[in-house]
């Protein structure tokens, strides 16, 4: 495959790898039981200390009754007795979306060849974004009552913010093809260069994105994509991983530690194993350079301009039609 194949493959519009077509997990009643049942009983003693007996009691039955969404909830919201949100707020955010994948997974309706509508991948993309939005001005502004700088949402020179965004997309596309040609790379060396540039080739293709984007050649339809791709993920997942994820693990550990283990997690929450070293690179682009403006616009900037490259050549590449 050539060079032009190995560089389209990046980045295919992470948002449907939310909400993948398999993720039909078999649950034992009796085990989710227990398991609600147990999340209740540690909620209550924690809100116990934190608030009154009635509020503690609600928390628990809704754990019980709800227990995928509730506990990350609660997370998000318990007093804290800090200046700021942490890990155990991050948790929150993070669990309430493991926690209600296997459940949209069951409740998502079929397209033909077992992929959601469109239309519903684009309203589920929204709602998962809009929530890391509120997310993190509800922890910002509302909880901690702190300023939305605090978040990184500050634009100052708006020039010097494009170009910064500019020059970190440069290296984010540079940094895709290196990903890319290292997986192929690594791969190769124990089942050799064309066994696997046909196995992350087929990994992909089996992706529920990768399958969808072919179908979609209406002006519409690819303009609603490239809307979704370009502005509502980098603004919902910059707010998230590093605004809320790196924000919170910089105060807890070293500056560049910190910055890597929001990638690796950035990478993780992805779900595209072929694609990790990729989107790795991805995150410590957007990470360094949030740490290094203090704005969270450049990283917006930088990752709809990485999203967007990838979907152009996409459509541009020789895979369409072959």
């Amino acid at each position: 495959m050539g060079q032009a194949n190995v560089t389209s493959r990046r980045s295919r519009p992470v948002f449907a790898e939310r909400f993948p077509h398999s993720w039909r997990w078999p649950i034992a009643p009796r085990f989710l039981a227990l398991v609600s049942l147990a999340a209740a009983l540690l909620v209550f003693a924690d809100a116990r200390r934190k608030m009154r007996r009635l509020p503690a009691a609600l928390w628990a039955i809704a754990a019980v009754a709800m227990v995928g969404a509730a506990v990350p909830l609660y997370l998000i919201v318990r007093p804290s007795g800090r200046a700021t949100w942490g890990l155990v707020e991050v948790a929150g955010v993070t669990l309430f979306f493991a926690g209600t994948l296997p459940l949209a997974g069951l409740l998502l309706p079929r397209a033909a060849g077992g992929l959601p509508p469109f239309w519903l991948v684009i309203v589920l993309a929204v709602a998962q974004n809009a929530f890391f939005v509120a997310a993190g001005v509800y922890l910002a502004v509302v909880k901690y009552r702190q300023p939305l700088a605090a978040l990184g949402l500050r634009a100052g020179d708006a020039r010097r913010r494009v170009l910064q965004g500019l020059g970190a997309s440069v290296a984010a596309v540079v940094g895709n093809g290196l990903g890319q040609n290292l997986t192929v790379f690594v791969l190769a060396l124990g089942m050799g260069q064309a066994a696997a540039t046909k196995y992350v080739s087929s990994e992909q293709q089996h992706s529920p994105i990768y399958r969808m984007m072919p179908q979609l050649h209406a002006g519409v339809e690819i303009t609603l994509l490239a809307l979704i791709v370009g502005v509502v993920v980098p603004v919902g997942e910059e707010i998230f991983f590093r605004g809320l994820v790196l924000g919170a693990l910089r105060r807890a550990l070293h500056r560049h530690t910190a910055v890597v283990v929001s990638a690796l997690f950035f990478a993780a929450a992805h779900l595209q194993a072929v694609e990790l070293l990729p989107i790795l690179i991805l995150g410590l682009v957007l990470g360094y350079l949030y740490e290094i403006t203090g704005s969270l616009v450049p990283g917006m900037i930088a990752h709809g301009l990485n999203n967007l490259a990838a979907l152009f050549l996409f459509y541009q590449g020789p895979s369409i039609g072959g």
